[in-house]
């Protein structure tokens, strides 16, 4: 659900009066480019010495190349710096959600995003201006993450838009969990040792919870999977590294696996599970709602496609790229 934040400002649509009052810039570069006296990136591809880092979730193309050994100051939620400890080493200072943090001229606070373990949104206030970049989100949460996206009313709204498109309607995540786990017992008691392929970070620990909940099998997983899932301890996952007894989850993927993955959506073999950490279209559109942002700027995924079906809408928007918006 939306919510206020103790900071949020209407847009001044006086160009000329609100760029001598606000002077905020950014762009999709070397990442979520943000300049307001100083800069920030969110989401770099590489970190750069003495210029701040916001990292929104522990997935590999939101994390710096060199995060292991940047010379700069890092910033994560908990749960995302704990994912990064184990992959990467490094040190993090951690953002608590709902608390604010200043850098520089920055105000800045975390937002869950529900989309894996310790992802987050940032609202970004400087001057009179609210930002809310939200990262990969769904609204929907899951099994492990803190709860679903919050988001929080700003000024500007830069969205990801991996599934920013009319078809991505996804069915409700409890149907889903409930016909895999059907899949994966009917396979069992015909004998059978089923594999269940899904992403390393957030999916496999989603699936490892799902039969949790659902069945009393073993869930046998790999050790790289198991190394990951340490950083989800707050979650108490039952499961055992490399057994290969029942159920057995895997990030590789195999031909004879069932995939579990929102782009199982577009598939039509009866083993693939449309689980899907992202929003699809719907709940984009619920989080442009939410956001009551004047100006959206989409990012990732469909991003063209999704903010010209906002313009059709009436909405203000376009894909972001790496010109300069000038506030």
């Amino acid at each position: 659900m939306g919510m206020l934040t103790p900071r949020s400002y209407a847009l001044n649509k006086n160009k000329s009066s609100n760029r001598g009052l606000d002077a905020m810039r950014f762009r999709y570069g070397n990442g979520i480019e943000i300049e307001c006296g100083e800069r920030i990136l969110i989401d770099p591809k590489r970190a750069i010495e003495g210029i701040p880092v916001l990292i929104s979730h522990a997935h590999s193309d939101h994390v710096p190349r060199n995060v292991s050994h940047v010379k700069t100051d890092v910033y994560a939620s908990f749960g995302t710096a704990s994912i990064l400890r184990r992959l990467y080493g490094g040190h993090y200072k951690i953002l608590h959600f709902n608390e604010s943090i200043s850098i520089g001229n920055f105000e800045i606070y975390a937002f869950p995003a529900g989309h894996i373990y310790g992802s987050s949104g940032f609202l970004i206030n400087c001057g009179k201006i609210s930002l809310f970049y939200t990262g990969d989100v769904n609204p929907r949460g899951g099994l492990t993450v803190e709860s679903p996206a919050r988001i929080p009313k700003a000024d500007i709204l830069i969205t990801e838009a991996t599934y920013g498109l009319p078809k991505f309607r996804f069915p409700d995540q409890e149907v889903t969990r409930a016909r895999l786990s059907k899949w994966v017992i009917k396979e069992v008691m015909n004998g059978r040792s089923p594999i269940l392929s899904a992403y390393l970070i957030g999916k496999s620990q989603e699936v490892i919870a799902t039969l949790n909940r659902y069945t009393n099998l073993e869930v046998s997983v790999s050790k790289r999977i198991a190394d990951v899932s340490e950083a989800y301890s707050v979650f108490d996952l039952r499961y055992e590294v490399d057994t290969h007894k029942d159920a057995h989850v895997t990030h590789k993927a195999y031909d004879n696996a069932a995939r579990v993955t929102g782009w199982a959506i577009l598939s039509k073999r009866e083993c693939d599970f449309p689980l899907s950490a992202h929003a699809d279209f719907y709940d984009l559109l619920n989080v442009v709602e939410l956001s009551n942002s004047s100006r959206i700027y989409t990012v990732y995924g469909y991003a063209e496609g999704f903010a010209k079906i906002l313009k059709k809408m009436g909405i203000e928007a376009s894909a972001l790229s790496d010109t300069w918006v000038e506030l």
